[in-house]
C-alpha cells in the first residue's frame, strides 16, 4: 500500500528549501529548478503545490513569519516585563543559523516589495503585527510609570533598531556578531524605557 503523501511535510520542506536557495543566491537565483534541487524533488512537485516565484517566496515569508511567533509564544516568562520584551526583540535578530537564515530571506523579500502589491500587502500586514506585538510589550514594561506620550515613536524606534541590526548582521556578520547586536538592544530599550527621556 502507497505511503500516505503528507503535503504539510512537503510544503515545509520547500519553504526550507527556498530560503535556502534566497540566503545563497539571492532573488535572481531563486527558480522553481533550483528550488526543486534544494529540496530533493522534481519540479513538477514544486509547481503543484506552488505555482511560481512570487508564490514560493511569498509562502516562504508567511511560514518565516509563523515561526517566529511559535518561538515567541514558548518563550519562557522572564524575571520582568524588560527581561520579556528584550527576550522577544531577540528573535528579530540573526543570533543563530536558524534566525540569520530567516533574516536573509527576510531582507529579500523586503526588497521585492517594492514592485509587487501582493508582497507589499503581505509585508504591511505582519508589520503591523509586529508593531502591535511590540507596543504591548513595551507597554506592560512601562506600568510603574505613566506611558510615554510618543510611545509609538519609541516603538518604531525599537523596530528600526531591529531591522538595521538584522540588515548589517546578515551583509556583514564579522561587524555585527550576536554580543553586538545584544548590547546595542540593550542600549536601545535604555532609550525606549527611560522615564522622561524621548527617543
Amino acid at each position: 500500500m502507497p505511503r500516505q503523501v503528507d503535503h504539510e511535510e512537503r510544503r515545509e520542506a520547500i519553504s526550507q528549501a527556498v530560503w535556502h536557495v534566497v540566503s545563497d543566491s539571492g532573488l535572481e537565483g531563486l527558480t522553481l529548478r533550483a528550488v526543486a534541487a534544494a529540496a530533493g524533488c522534481t519540479t513538477g512537485m514544486v509547481t503543484h503545490y506552488f505555482a511560481d516565484k512570487k508564490a514560493l517566496l511569498a509562502h516562504a515569508r508567511t511560514e518565516m513569519h509563523r515561526r517566529m511567533a511559535a518561538r515567541i509564544d514558548t518563550l519562557p516568562v522572564g524575571e520582568n516585563a524588560r527581561d520579556t520584551l528584550c527576550a522577544v526583540a531577540e528573535q528579530a535578530l540573526p543570533l543563530d543559523a536558524e534566525r540569520h537564515l530567516e533574516a536573509a530571506v527576510w531582507s529579500q523579500f523586503l526588497l521585492s516589495t517594492r514592485n509587487d502589491p501582493a508582497l507589499l500587502a503581505e509585508h504591511i500586514r505582519s508589520h503591523a503585527s509586529w508593531i502591535s506585538r511590540l507596543t504591548g510589550l513595551v507597554q506592560a514594561a512601562c506600568l510603574d510609570r505613566p506611558e510615554p506620550a510618543d510611545l509609538q515613536i519609541r516603538v518604531r524606534g525599537l523596530v528600526a533598531c531591529l531591522d538595521g541590526l538584522a540588515l548589517n548582521a546578515v551583509t556583514d556578520p564579522d561587524a555585527y556578531p550576536p554580543d553586538l547586536q545584544r548590547r546595542v538592544l540593550e542600549t536601545q530599550l535604555d532609550l525606549i524605557l527611560e522615564r522622561n527621556g524621548s527617543l
